[in-house]
């Protein structure tokens, strides 16, 4: 035995006689056994160089060693353990477990604080696409009749033409009401590829692809082309559909401040910097993701210096343009065409919607060829949803074809846009109040209170709102709740009911669901107008609007 400790343990190294005793020990008995295995002499070989050269290392890794085999050996008793722990059920009692079990709701039942939602719903009698409408509210408590109505997104009311009418019911006659299949499992018909045509003809691209619902195409168009790895940065204050979007997307978010491009350079820059640093093996994709009109805030994005960002630092850029085609630009053409800009060359992957100024349903994305091919294999909802009625897209098709001959309806929206803001921008008493967040060409004006008079009747501001719904979502709270906000939506909600019952005028809250929203949104209401108004109906409704705004304004005051 005392012939083996001087060669394994070089007698340089101080070592406590107890551990010299207990390894000289070990590794004899790992002599005799490894020497009877074949193939033994080559470990013992092992031990002896190691332990020579580090007999601590070697220590260590026979403890390892001996501790994975006790680990291992040890489970199969441990999973007996568990066995006989386990209650021994007969199958009478079995049963009534299962019978007496209830299962966790799926979704939860609507809060005691959002009842006063509910009840604010209009329900609309009859056909909701004219400019007079009848509808009930609250269950049937509520009626209202012949209400001017300055909610609808249908902003062209092209749709209501009777050569469209006539399109669609010859459409039902020949195809029927639906094939509800995906496109690639007979859902696709000779008119959804003849609208993707025509969709791209009249946008100036070189592909289009179809969707069934506008809501979904985002949250499936930046997903097929995204993964882990790839950069996107967004403006903050992106509708909810580009946030589910976001999410799904797999890849690294960013958000620059609403149309501050000078934010913006700066994030790109450092974003590149950042990836020259990493030296990254593969060079990610990168997107700049943003809208042409703001959902929730009426306002436009300043195309050109996206473009110019766009280029310098070699990012690709998505814009969601589901209230700006159809509206902006001489013919209706979106965007672009509003800054006399190509849209084949500035924008990558544009989408939109049929279901706002096109007056019909489902929704699109515009781009090159290869980017159409590629969701027709790689999109969600493409793949997987079912195709458009046929007499919606060729609904969509004699829109167009309208639009392509006579610019009318889109040069009346836009006067009337104007007219619009001007009858709020102009007015002094709203100024103390409400402040415009929407551009005057938007058909959409949004108006939200405020910092000062916000501050003073409910108390926070709305960097406030911002921290703390940060905080919520941060902390992973899945129902956020700010009463502060609440309360001022409670507001704006009186300030419609005021209108509607004094005026019969309907307009809006902008709709928002907390706990669904990833940006913190300030409350706003929101005023449409559509191009079968006359000046006259919209001054009216204009000016009704603003004696129940400073009213109600003013004894909060």
């Amino acid at each position: 035995m005392n012939t083996i400790i001087p060669e394994v343990l070089p007698s340089s190294i101080p070592i406590p006689e107890f551990v010299v005793t207990s390894f000289s020990y070990t590794l004899y008995f790992l002599h005799l056994v490894l020497n009877r295995v074949p193939g033994g002499h080559y470990v013992t070989s092992y031990l002896s160089k190691s332990t020579h050269d580090d007999p601590y290392r070697t220590a260590v890794e026979i403890g390892l060693i001996l501790y994975g085999i006790y680990y291992y050996l040890s489970k199969p008793q441990q999973r007996k353990g568990l066995q006989s722990n386990r209650p021994n059920l007969t199958p009478a009692e079995i049963d009534n477990l299962i019978d007496e079990w209830e299962p966790e709701p799926i979704t939860d039942a609507a809060e005691t604080r959002d009842f006063w939602r509910l009840a604010k719903i209009p329900v609309v009698i009859g056909s909701g696409a004219n400019n007079y409408i009848n509808f009930t509210r609250d269950n049937d408590k509520e009626r209202f009749e012949n209400v001017f109505n300055l909610t609808s997104m249908n902003f062209l009311q092209l749709s209501k033409k009777d050569e469209v009418v006539q399109v669609a019911k010859q459409t039902i006659k020949n195809y029927g009401v639906g094939a509800c299949g995906p496109a690639g499992f007979y859902g696709n018909q000779d008119v959804h590829n003849n609208l993707e045509y025509n969709l791209a003809k009249f946008f100036n691209t070189e592909g289009a692809v179809l969707y069934g619902q506008d809501f979904c195409v985002s949250p499936s168009v930046i997903p097929a082309f995204t993964k882990r790895g790839d950069v996107i940065i967004a403006d903050n204050q992106v509708s909810l559909s580009l946030q589910n979007a976001l999410q799904l997307s797999r890849s690294t978010v960013y958000y620059f401040e609403h149309n501050d491009m000078e934010h913006l350079d700066a994030m790109l820059t450092e974003i590149n910097e950042s990836e020259k640093r990493e030296n990254l093996p593969a060079i990610p994709r990168k997107f700049i993701v943003t809208e042409g009109i703001f959902h929730n805030s009426g306002d436009i994005a300043p195309l050109p210096d996206l473009v110019r960002l766009k280029l310098k630092h070699k990012f690709r850029l998505f814009v969601d343009e589901t209230l700006s085609l159809g509206v902006l630009g001489k013919t209706g053409r979106g965007l672009t065409e509003h800054f006399n800009m190509d849209r084949a060359s500035s924008v990558d992957i544009t989408v939109g919607s049929m279901a706002v100024a096109l007056g019909s349903s489902g929704g699109f994305a515009l781009g090159d060829k290869v980017m159409s091919n590629h969701q027709h294999i790689g999109s969600n909802a493409y793949c997987f949803s079912a195709c458009l009625p046929a007499y919606t897209t060729t609904a969509v098709s004699k829109v167009l074809e309208i639009m392509d001959n006579d610019n009318s309806a889109v040069s009346k929206l836009q006067r009337l846009s104007k007219l619009l803001f001007d009858k709020f921008n102009k007015n002094e008493k709203i100024k103390n109040f409400f402040e415009i967040i929407s551009d005057e060409n938007s058909p959409i004006l949004h108006l939200k209170l405020n910092d000062q008079f916000r501050s003073n009747v409910f108390g926070y501001t709305q960097e406030l709102l911002y921290d703390t719904m940060v905080q919520l979502q941060k902390k992973s709270v899945t129902n956020k709740y700010f009463e502060p906000s609440e309360m001022e939506e409670k507001f704006l909600q009186d300030i419609v009911d005021d209108t509607l019952k004094t005026w019969n005028v309907l307009i809006t809250r902008n709709i928002i669901i907390a706990k669904h929203e990833t940006l913190p949104i300030v409350p706003s209401l929101k005023i449409c107008c559509n191009s079968e108004m006359t000046e006259e109906e919209l001054t009216k409704a204009c000016d009704n609007i603003v004696e129940s705004m400073v009213s109600l304004c003013s004894t909060q005051a």
